[in-house]
């Protein structure tokens, strides 16, 4: 597959340089067929650095986990709930949702259809192997920085709208046959869920009309999506490695479907499982959201940990702004915050360029596009 050129990033994270060229460095590992080999220890290229693999806090209570939200009960003016969702996005950036909205029967359809990908023969499923410049199709790493440690997943990407970006879902898999109608449906479901929290965002924020948000990640219509199902095969030495490393969503927000444990989300330097509730979605709050909030709102540092015994899968849609917009703090909320930008504007598309050539950085890519206080200057 030819590569294709993309502008190289300069130091400072944004400026176009020279042109290069975009490929894998080095050649692709599935690791569901590295799993399946039988192999008994765990290749040194997915040994993770210590300090990425401090060990998780050991939580007592559900007091110390990130909340579950009753949204119906919110929308109908509970406001014990809206106070529990209000510091879950300011002290956490993730909670979890129940009485969506979504049926039990649909989140089962979409993991069924989304583990049937991964259960195709290999030569299936590498008629969909992917490049680093979009990720679209199936793939096995991210970034493009040579000898890096990887993460123990396998996924699948693609986007969801603007439908016209999907050209007519060819890069969506053909199999299951049911596949691209369940999740089609899904994402659109999950999109209406979105907005809903947009408005709910809003009014906690107390912006002047609930739309505030919405608007300013490109309204009604210009919100983007995309899908990612991600597969967690058995690890022969789980303690080693991570399934995905440390890191922040780079777009709005992310809703994620998950069936085992192994989601973990960091607060204060520790990090804390976010179990899997029945019936109820994760929510994740992405940079953009903290961006446009400055920092009233958190994006959250959270990893994928993976274990000997049980596979995982995760389902994900992660809704971004409109690609070209420009995103920045809104002024109303900076007054009522630092009292000044807290983060520079830029579109979407400039700031997931960074992060596609990169890969997985934690919050430090959000820390490099952060205004300098004036105070200390």
């Amino acid at each position: 597959m030819a590569a294709s050129a993309v502008p190289a990033l300069t130091s400072n994270g944004f400026t176009p340089a020279t042109t290069r060229v975009l490929e894998w460095p080095e050649p692709v590992q599935r690791v569901q067929e590295l799993a399946e080999s039988g192999i008994k220890s765990l290749p040194p290229r997915y040994i993770k650095p210590e300090e990425e693999r401090k060990p998780t806090y050991e939580t007592v209570s559900k007091a110390e986990l990130p909340p579950v939200v009753d949204l119906s009960g919110i929308e109908e003016g509970d406001v014990q709930q809206l106070s529990v969702l209000s510091c879950a996005c300011r002290e956490w950036g993730v909670f979890q949702v129940g009485n969506h909205g979504i049926p039990s029967e649909r989140l089962k359809s979409v993991m069924r259809v989304s583990r049937g990908f991964f259960d195709l023969p290999m030569a299936e499923k590498l008629k969909y192997a992917n490049n680093p410049v979009t990720y679209e199709g199936y793939g096995s790493r991210l970034g493009v920085q040579k000898g890096i440690p990887l993460d123990w997943n396998d996924y699948y990407f693609h986007l969801l709208r603007p439908i016209s970006a999907t050209n007519g879902q060819q890069k969506w898999p053909r199999q299951p046959t049911e596949y691209r109608r369940v999740i089609s449906e899904y994402g659109e479901m999950v999109m209406g869920l979105c907005k809903r929290l947009l408005s709910i965002f809003s009014r906690d924020l107390k912006l002047e009309e609930e739309g505030s948000l919405l608007e300013r990640l490109g309204g009604e219509s210009g919100l983007e999506a995309s899908y990612r199902m991600n597969y967690y095969p058995k690890c022969p030495q789980p303690e080693l490695a991570l399934g995905l490393s440390p890191h922040t969503d780079p777009g709005a927000m992310t809703v994620l479907l998950q069936d085992v444990p192994g989601l973990q989300v960091q607060r204060d330097g520790l990090w804390f499982s976010v179990p899997p509730v029945e019936g109820a979605l994760v929510v994740i709050l992405g940079d953009q959201l903290e961006i446009v909030s400055n920092g009233i709102y958190n994006s959250v540092n959270h990893r994928t940990t993976v274990n000997r015994e049980k596979e995982r899968m995760s389902m994900v849609v992660f809704v971004n702004p409109l690609a070209d917009k420009k995103i920045g703090p809104l002024e109303t909320l900076v007054k009522r915050s630092s009292g000044f930008p807290l983060y520079q504007e830029m579109s979407f598309n400039e700031y997931r360029k960074f992060i596609r050539t990169l890969g997985i950085q934690g919050k430090a890519i959000l820390a490099s596009i952060a205004n300098a206080n004036p105070q200390n200057i």
